[in-house]
């Protein structure tokens, strides 16, 4: 599966809100904010906020007691993550329907390849208005007509594109407008932090065209290399492709606890039942796992997710449940937990692979290689490649020798 070089990317502000407000659609007319995912502790931040609440004053990332301050009638929710990644993993299965290049970028953002769908889908318009008709089948319609849709070369421009766009008006870029497009746009569609926004600021720059004719040393001198990548991004020189995701099918267990809870020792024995249970999938095919999803609906509804990645690939519940119960100690649900889900979405090689050398029974040390093993297929393979094998093995000859040289020799490491 090919990377694309024109992407189409739709882009939904403030998802999580849009969808929460979905399910209360009498507070649609008030002034809501979503609460960030924090651990319960008595310092809550604002995620997100409606139109209204905005009007008031209330920014993400202000605390709780400043927004209510300024908003004195704002409606608060409390977030689940658990329910915004189903609603993910349904858009991009249909997203996958119109093109086989769908990458997710974040929850409410996601590219499309179209390269080579003008026959299927028609042109550029009819491409983003029948791609938008697959969302219908997953999400009200009035989310979708949300939607901002933006056709460019690369991400970043179909991104930026996106950003320009309205509900209902798409920005359409092509190859030969592209240079002039991105030139008009503001500096903080860069994928740049606040404070090195701030340090470009200081140089009176404002659009993306500015930052393009500034010369590359400067950039170099106040965003180190990344100032080389910037240029080229702000220049429409860099046309980075839409690169499909590789998604394997995820392996999903349940447990409903007897009683609601957030106790440690609990949640752990939780932990190992359903870690045992995924090891014991048979999708897992003898893989091992790289990443696991933990995700818990808590008591009065809500949902709360940890994840981990392994940075070796176990099949060994051990390894899997000590970062696992480690995050939870850290980052504690806020609420009792009345049930919990495991999901293992990214694996490994084989947890039973075969080793180069062949063990005895005891399994003491390895013995020569017989016929048929790995290493003796090896060792016919290079012998077929060079003519020769170039692996020896080591023999003891006086190991309390004083001279080093006579302790151990090499010997040719033949098949059989």
């Amino acid at each position: 599966m090919s990377a694309s070089r024109t992407s189409l990317c739709l882009r939904l502000p403030a998802f999580e809100l849009r969808l929460e407000l979905v399910r209360s659609p009498e507070l649609d007319a008030t002034s809501v904010a979503l609460l960030a995912p924090g651990d319960g502790g008595a310092r809550q931040e604002i995620a997100q906020a409606s139109e209204r609440a905005g009007r008031a004053g209330v920014r993400p990332g202000m605390t709780v007691s400043r927004a209510v301050a300024l908003c004195p009638g704002l409606t608060l929710l409390e977030p689940d993550p658990a329910h915004y990644n189903a609603a993910m993993e349904a858009i991009l299965d249909r997203l996958s329907r119109a093109s086989p290049v769908v990458e997710s970028v974040e929850r409410g953002c996601v590219h499309v390849g179209v390269d080579g769908l003008d026959r299927l889908l028609g042109s550029p318009r009819e491409q983003v208005d029948r791609i938008l008709e697959l969302l219908f089948q997953v999400l009200p319609r009035p989310v979708v007509a949300a939607f901002r849709a933006g056709r460019a070369p690369g991400t970043f421009a179909a991104q930026v594109a996106s950003r320009a766009a309205r509900p209902g008006l798409p920005v359409l870029v092509n190859e030969a407008a592209l240079t002039a497009f991105l030139a008009r746009q503001p500096m903080e569609t860069l994928p740049l932090s606040p404070r090195e926004l701030e340090r470009l600021h200081r140089l009176d720059l404002r659009t993306l065209g500015d930052v393009g004719r500034l010369p590359e040393a400067a950039l170099l001198r106040h965003l180190g290399r990344k100032g080389r990548t910037i240029r080229a991004l702000a220049r429409g020189e860099q046309v980075d492709p839409v690169t499909p995701a590789h998604r394997p099918e995820p392996i999903r267990v349940l447990l409903d606890l007897p009683a609601p809870t957030r106790e440690e020792g609990p949640m752990t024995r939780a932990l190992e039942r359903m870690i045992d249970r995924i090891l014991a999938h048979g999708d897992r095919q003898d893989r091992s796992l790289r990443a696991l999803r933990l995700a818990a609906t808590l008591e009065e509804g809500g949902s709360w997710t940890a994840e981990i990645t392994l940075r070796t690939p176990s099949a060994r519940r051990a390894d899997l449940l000590r970062p696992l119960a480690h995050r939870v100690t850290l980052r504690p649900p806020p609420r009792a937990v009345t049930a919990l889900e495991l999901e293992a979405f990214d694996f490994g090689p084989s947890s039973l692979q075969t080793g180069l050398f062949d063990r005895s029974e005891t399994g003491a040390r390895p013995t020569h290689p017989a016929p048929g093993s790995t290493l003796a297929e090896a060792i016919r393979e290079l012998k077929l490649r060079l003519g020769h094998a170039p692996l020896y093995r080591v023999v003891e000859l006086e190991p309390d020798s004083r001279i080093p040289e006579r302790r151990h020799a090499l010997l040719a490491l033949e098949e059989g």
